[in-house]
């Protein structure tokens, strides 16, 4: 007879969170020095992909007009908003 491979997601799962309790129990009680955590900080910060000057100008001009947009928007539904409330105001008083 043949063993079945199960497919449940879950049980896959529990064994990777008992393995990893188990791990975190460990990392608790052993500290690690400072230069562990500058050099991992390190490596950390090579991960890193920084944009270049044309992502950036692109970025900062995308972030611009829709600033602008969204003012004149604001400013629009404001301006008519206002109109509307001061006719009503005259037609009342």
């Amino acid at each position: 007879m043949q063993e079945q491979n199960t497919t449940n997601p879950n049980e896959k799962n529990e064994s990777k969170k008992v393995e990893s309790k188990a791990k975190k129990k460990v990392k608790k009680s052993d500290k690690p020095s400072f230069s562990e955590t500058v050099a991992d900080y390190k490596a950390e910060f090579k991960k890193i992909i920084w944009p270049n000057r044309s992502e950036t100008v692109k970025n900062t001009i995308t972030v611009i007009v829709t600033s602008l947009l969204i003012g004149a928007i604001i400013f629009c539904m404001d301006t008519v908003f206002a109109g509307g409330y001061n006719f009503i105001l005259g037609l009342l008083g």
